[in-house]
């Protein structure tokens, strides 16, 4: 599951990236365009969208990935726990 959450979070910062770029070039080109005009109505939204989309997902991910350590660590202890000969208390 977590990998799943860090490949939607680097998509979304990728979004992010290509929306940055896409800005700057905006600002090279003719203002009158509807490309232009569209992106300063709307730009702000779109980024305030894509860095809320990269935090939730960020910690979505590092939070299912924490899970997932902790659940091998304890199946792991469990199992090390169960071999004949690993006496744990002295």
């Amino acid at each position: 599951m977590s990998r799943i959450l860090f490949n939607l979070t680097a998509m979304a910062t990728m979004a992010f990236v290509v929306t940055i770029l896409s800005s700057v070039a905006l600002l090279l080109g003719d203002p009158d365009a509807p490309v232009n005009t569209w992106f300063n109505t709307h730009g702000t939204t779109v980024l305030l969208i894509e860095v809320g989309a990269i935090v939730v997902l960020g910690m979505a991910a590092m939070t299912a990935d924490r899970r997932e350590t902790l659940r091998k660590s304890t199946a792991s202890a469990t199992e090390s726990a169960d071999e004949p000969g690993s006496n744990t208390t002295l």
